[in-house]
């Protein structure tokens, strides 16, 4: 058993060393186009979420993981802009009636996505050439059409080629578009609707921390991201069809997004279950239930009390209650108490703080006590009444 026991603890701790160490390895990034608000890595949307309030002053921002139905219905939304930075979108019939409702109440959205759905791009009239390439250095610029927003430079992505752009938009005044890319083909464009407008993005990853942190590119994201804070004192940030209802927001998520950790994690598990079923199987010596020991202290001084109550001996009693209370001021206040007098009563009243009148009542009694051969019931239940009244303002003081 013990042989067993050295192993399970050598496993353990070789496990917890390896958790350690793959958690301090160099970081290897991932180039997943996830855009998760939380993430950190090239192509999710840390930087710009932090930036929100920034970017959007004075307005309130509400982050949403519901499906845009669940978000919508029955709701009465003004002035309110819903974005979207999505990998690409898929909505539902439901989704796609609120969402248009939404914008002819007199709302915006914004949405940038690689794809927008069929049933989506149908509704709106429009249809996109896809085309994206994430491990190649050659790359298409980007920019805006309005002469007073557009850059003398284009806007260029690194470590990726997106080829994206609207191949169809809707004519005459309900469409407009805001930006091409380097082939001069629209990649973002505004659609009228009702009171309310649509803006689309066909590159998201204009909005990644990797785009944003290359030369002047972040000014790029913020001109694009300008035209819905034109509209909007509420800006409502999706992350339900990036990262789910509840998002990956368990404390686990660090070991289980790590394949390595992942398995560290559940050998740990096994490990510790191996031991627990081991020792819960040990045999153990019945330890026999002992019954508390009796106070006989109290018997005895009830004992005692008894035998002077019944022969009426109520000098006895107060003189050993006198005696312990002179033992009690020695112990705790240093005093000297051969002489119970006037200066003895100053002295005690000082260094206890308790009232001087029933300190003067006790050693009166006591003097009255030491000439009085006999002592009736009444006079012990005073002197016992103040001596304990003594006791409690000392608790008090304490």
């Amino acid at each position: 058993m013990k042989g067993y026991k050295f192993f399970v603890v050598i496993f353990i701790s070789l496990t917890v060393i390896y958790i350690i160490a793959q958690y301090y390895k160099p970081h290897e990034f991932d180039w997943t186009l996830s855009l998760e608000k939380k993430s950190k890595e090239p192509y999710g949307t840390s930087i710009l979420f932090d930036q929100l309030h920034h970017l959007f002053p004075e307005k309130e921002i509400q982050l949403q993981q519901t499906p845009i139905y669940n978000v919508l219905h029955d709701q009465n939304f003004t002035h309110t802009g819903y974005l979207l930075i999505e990998p690409e979108i898929d909505f539902e019939k439901l989704d796609i009636e609120a969402l248009l409702n939404f914008v002819k109440s007199g709302n915006t959205v914004f949405i940038a996505a690689l794809s927008f759905g069929k049933a989506f791009s149908d509704s709106l009239h429009i249809e996109e050439s896809t085309g994206m390439n994430l491990f190649t250095n050659d790359s298409i610029g980007v920019n805006f059409t309005n002469p007073t927003l557009r850059s003398k430079k284009n806007y260029y992505f690194d470590h990726s080629t997106v080829a994206n752009y609207f191949k169809k938009i809707p004519s005459g005044d309900t469409a407009r578009i805001l930006g091409v890319n380097s082939m001069n083909e629209p990649d973002f464009i505004q659609l009228n609707m009702g009171s309310g407008k649509i803006f689309l993005h066909i590159s998201p990853i204009c909005f990644s921390n990797y785009f944003m942190l290359k030369r002047d590119n972040a000014q790029y994201t913020s001109i694009a991201l300008s035209y819905l804070n034109n509209d909007a004192e509420t800006i409502l940030w999706d992350e339900y069809y990036k990262s789910g209802r509840e998002g990956a927001t368990t404390p686990l998520r660090f070991f289980l997004d790590n394949e390595f950790l992942k398995w560290a994690l559940w050998l740990s598990i096994i490990a510790m279950l191996i031991y627990v079923f081991v020792e819960i199987k040990r045999k153990q010596r019945i330890i026999p239930l002992l019954d508390p020991l009796r106070n006989t202290t109290i018997d005895f001084v009830q004992t005692v009390a008894g035998v002077y109550l019944n022969k009426n001996d109520h000098r006895s009693i107060a003189q050993k209650k006198i005696a312990y209370w002179l033992e009690f001021i020695r112990n705790k206040y240093f005093l000297s108490t051969q002489k119970t007098d006037d200066f003895f009563v100053i002295k005690l009243n000082k260094k206890s703080g308790i009232d001087k009148t029933l300190i003067q009542s006790i050693t009166g009694m006591i003097l009255k006590f030491e000439n009085d051969q006999s002592i009736s019931r009444e006079e012990l239940v005073q002197l016992s009444n103040q001596i304990d009244e003594f006791y409690n303002y000392t608790k008090i003081k304490k």
